[in-house]
């Protein structure tokens, strides 16, 4: 598998060329929805461009990079929707999944009308965001908030295949893993 890394710094322009579209085309939500967690932390960036206020609710939906059946939504948003624009934003759109069941979740509290966003979108995804800022072709992208679920993730998907320690450690770094966090959160004894 190849991994595409995103600085802070990247995620930023990335997330800032993503409200810049949204303004051009004068589309003017009451309210940004994130889903947590990749979708909150752009969510809120998104929030300081466009002065709006955030609302967010979970579905998970990977696990050790592998794909899970959507579960139910938990930690659902509070307040009235009825009648209200949302901005949906997620940080990938990979199976395009997530955002269909989104939609459908917005939509059943009451949310006329609802516009998506993601700064990436897989190539083949069976959902395309409104508005997106790169395409990724077979690169699962590595975040700069997901540092220990990288870490735990890529260890646990190597020692499958017996990899050595010395190898895990390699990987990570290629992946642009910063030390302190593989020392901190790399369980191999």
């Amino acid at each position: 598998m190849k991994y595409h890394s995103v600085s802070w710094k990247q995620l930023h322009a990335l997330t800032h060329s993503l409200t810049e579209k949204i303004i051009k085309k004068n589309i003017r939500p009451d309210l940004i929805v994130g889903v947590a967690r990749g979708g909150l932390t752009i969510a809120h960036i998104a929030s300081d461009f466009l002065k709006l206020p955030v609302a967010s609710f979970t579905i998970s939906s990977y696990k050790d990079f592998k794909q899970q059946e959507l579960s139910d939504i938990s930690y659902h948003v509070g307040g009235d929707l009825k009648g209200k624009h949302i901005l949906l934003i997620d940080d990938i759109s990979d199976t395009g999944k997530t955002f269909i069941r989104g939609k459908k979740y917005l939509s059943d509290l009451g949310a006329t009308n609802i516009t998506t966003a993601s700064p990436f979108i897989r190539v083949g995804s069976k959902y395309t965001p409104d508005f997106y800022a790169k395409k990724m072709i077979d690169e699962w992208v590595v975040f700069p908030y997901d540092m220990r679920e990288t870490v735990e993730s890529i260890q646990s998907s190597l020692a499958k295949n017996s990899s050595s320690k010395e190898i895990i450690i390699r990987q990570l770094s290629l992946m642009k893993i910063p030390k302190k966090y593989i020392t901190k959160y790399l369980k191999i004894a």
